[in-house]
């Protein structure tokens, strides 16, 4: 099979950087598939970049090569990574991009053999002269011990998580996509886990609350906000054939809480 990369930036396309990033990597891997996860990452926001990867690197073959630049650190003390994990490569820097597949069994290393950048690395740059060379390398079967060192502390962020106190769960948005649809760190499991069995769950956001969860976009009202554990298996509240985020005056960050206390009303 041929080698796949993807790529994962806030360049947008109205630059040439990510068609550089590409160049690069076909260049050393001519034969590699290339994808586009997204570029519309907002500018430095590497906790969107986080969560993107966390639901986009499983559905690719094992093997593959995700590279991420999110970067704002780029030209200082910030490490540039190679990493191993749950059967794929990931390259990025070393500023919790890659928090969520960094468990006990990740192999970790800390790009630091110059034989493999660009020469000379621009401190602006590093996504063409350090990231993508190294993600061709690796694609063409390069081992990640001849790329750099080991290292044994990647830095992580410190992601928001739910918090259940009786039967509400207190949350927060993480989230919003180009649809103005409101995804937050409330995971189904814990849904199932702490509300009443046959029991509609009430959702508070602000000052609306959604009684019940829909099972499809199609199926709740329109103009209408509605609630719905979504792709990524995360509550996520939506309005039909509208932005969410708009009409709830609502951003990421955001409380939403859940509760199965009150009767459906």
């Amino acid at each position: 099979m041929r080698p796949i990369i993807t790529l994962t930036t806030d360049f947008g396309l109205d630059d040439p950087f990510v068609g550089i990033m590409k160049g690069v990597i076909l260049k050393i891997a001519p034969e590699a598939s290339l994808v586009d996860i997204t570029h519309n990452i907002e500018p430095q926001n590497i906790a969107q970049a986080a969560l993107v990867l966390e639901s986009a690197y499983p559905w690719f073959p094992t093997g593959t090569v995700h590279m991420l630049v999110v970067d704002p650190g780029v030209g200082g003390s910030r490490r540039p990574l190679a990493v191993h994990s749950r059967g794929y490569y990931f390259v990025a820097p070393d500023n919790g991009i890659l928090s969520s597949v960094l468990d006990a069994e990740a192999q970790c290393y800390e790009l630091t053999e110059k034989e493999f950048f660009l020469e000379p690395v621009s401190n602006t740059f590093h996504g063409r002269d350090v990231f993508a060379p190294s993600a061709g390398w690796i694609a063409q079967e390069k081992k990640l011990f001849d790329l750099g060192e080991k290292i044994n502390d990647p830095q992580t962020l410190d992601v928001p998580q739910p918090v259940v106190e009786g039967r509400t769960i207190r949350g927060q948005i993480i989230y919003i996509d180009r649809f103005g649809n409101l995804t937050t760190n409330i995971g189904a499991e814990t849904l199932h886990k702490h509300l009443v069995p046959n029991q509609k769950p009430v959702i508070q956001i602000g000052e609306k609350k959604i009684i019940g969860l829909s099972s499809s976009y199609s199926e709740a009202r329109e103009d209408q906000p509605s609630a719905l554990v979504n792709s990524w298996n995360r509550l996520e509240i939506f309005v039909r054939e509208a932005n969410a985020a708009e009409t709830l005056g609502v951003r990421v960050g955001d409380a939403v809480s859940v509760d199965s206390n009150e009767s459906e009303s």
